[in-house]
């Protein structure tokens, strides 16, 4: 049985996010190693790690911080950011190509 909505209570439905970049050796598209959920009726965001951990939400960012750095695509989702270092970093996935990257938010002085 999928979880059900932080934000509604609808049962979310699985969001397939695929690695398609760096296939070396000349492998097939391969799945996140995190499972991925949606609401279709609010449109929630997030994903988990293993089944006995908590949602964790995503937000899918518009614009030009959607498009992707590495394919392109209008994909970019973001988590919540963190302090690290003196500067304020988030975790970024695009939901296209399934390559992450922490990304600086801010530089704290």
């Amino acid at each position: 049985m999928n979880p059900g909505c932080p934000e509604c209570g609808r049962e979310l439905a699985v969001l397939e996010v695929l690695l398609r970049r760096n296939l070396w050796g000349g492998g097939g598209p391969r799945p996140r190693p995190e499972q991925w959920w949606e609401c279709t009726r609010c449109d929630w965001l997030g994903y988990r790690r293993r089944v006995d951990e908590e949602l964790r939400p995503m937000r899918r960012l518009t614009g030009e911080e959607a498009d992707c750095f590495f394919c392109g695509d209008e994909g970019n989702a973001s988590g919540r950011a963190w302090e690290q270092d003196g500067e304020l970093r988030a975790w970024m996935v695009c939901l296209a190509c399934g390559t992450s990257n922490q990304i600086r938010v801010e530089k704290r002085s």
